[in-house]
């Protein structure tokens, strides 16, 4: 999102001149032993280990209650016992308010179709944008658009997806205004394994992470991930750095839920959990 935001200041530039308590593996319901998950589930809880001490790094948790409603996220840091990132997310028809000055809408079937933001969501006179999500008829997300609020009809960034027999295998972010790539990114899957409503894989998400795996944004994955490898660019379309981090070992219930999964290499922002073993805890219907 730090790139993004960069973005926004340039494309502005441009214009004007042209708490709770312990919530890792400690205090969980461990259901790692669980031969069945349930009936029509998804992912509540990420909980992260460190594999060669097997140290509790952290957690994410988001409680759903009976109407399958988040009602707050808690992403909470083990090593140093504190809350790194707290939010009650309020409902008022089909908008879900993350705080006060940001929120996402949803359509019909609870999927999100736009996201408005502010640049800095620590200072509400911030910059705002808006995101706009487009669906394919499969169900796939294949298109974000960015637009400035003081710019409505002309997005200034684009994320476009790109699948293969059910799976996201390619992802560009756009500079609209130069043509420019910010950053690609490339997956790979094993076609053996078939989770049920495992990880939203969506490298560009950096911001917002930590609500992209407990809300709609279409349909997931067919297979499950091995690795990704993702590319971040300065003008001209040369390769400034890129991070690469595979995932193996994936344990599974017999009603093939992802009970736990070890992701190797570097963190991943678009993911809401450090590398290590990815334990997974579900909420059912």
């Amino acid at each position: 999102m730090n790139k993004l935001r960069h973005l926004l200041f340039a494309v502005i530039l441009f214009s004007f001149f042209s708490c709770e308590k312990e919530y890792s593996m400690e205090n969980s319901v461990n259901n790692s032993t669980d031969l069945i998950v349930g009936i029509d589930c998804r992912i509540n809880k990420i909980v992260y280990t460190d594999t060669a001490t097997n140290t509790g790094l952290g957690s994410i948790f988001a409680p759903i209650n009976a109407l399958d409603l988040v009602t707050k996220i808690t992403k909470f840091d083990s090593l140093s016992n504190t809350i790194d990132f707290i939010t009650s997310p309020t409902y008022s028809n089909d908008t879900i308010f993350i705080n006060p000055d940001e929120y996402f809408v949803v359509d019909i079937i609870k999927r999100i179709t736009k996201m408005h933001g502010l640049i800095d969501p620590t200072d509400p006179f911030s910059l705002q944008f808006n995101v706009f999500y487009l669906y394919n008829t499969a169900g796939n997300l294949i298109t974000k658009s960015y637009f400035l609020l003081a710019s409505p009809t002309a997005p200034f960034y684009q994320v476009n997806y790109t699948y293969s027999l059910g799976n996201l295998t390619h992802m560009t972010g756009i500079d609209l205004s130069t043509g420019n790539l910010v950053v690609d990114a490339d997956m790979a899957y094993y076609g053996n394994i078939i989770p049920n409503r495992f990880l939203y894989i969506f490298p560009d998400e950096n911001g917002y992470s930590n609500f992209s795996q407990f809300y709609n944004y279409g349909l997931k994955n067919f297979n499950a991930i091995k690795n990704m490898t993702i590319r971040n660019y300065d003008p001209g379309n040369v390769v400034r750095d890129s991070s690469v981090c595979s995932f193996s070992n994936y344990i599974m219930s017999r009603d093939t839920y992802v009970l736990s999964v070890q992701m190797k290499g570097d963190n991943q922002q678009s993911i809401p959990a450090l590398a290590g073993k990815l334990s997974f805890f579900y909420k059912c219907k």
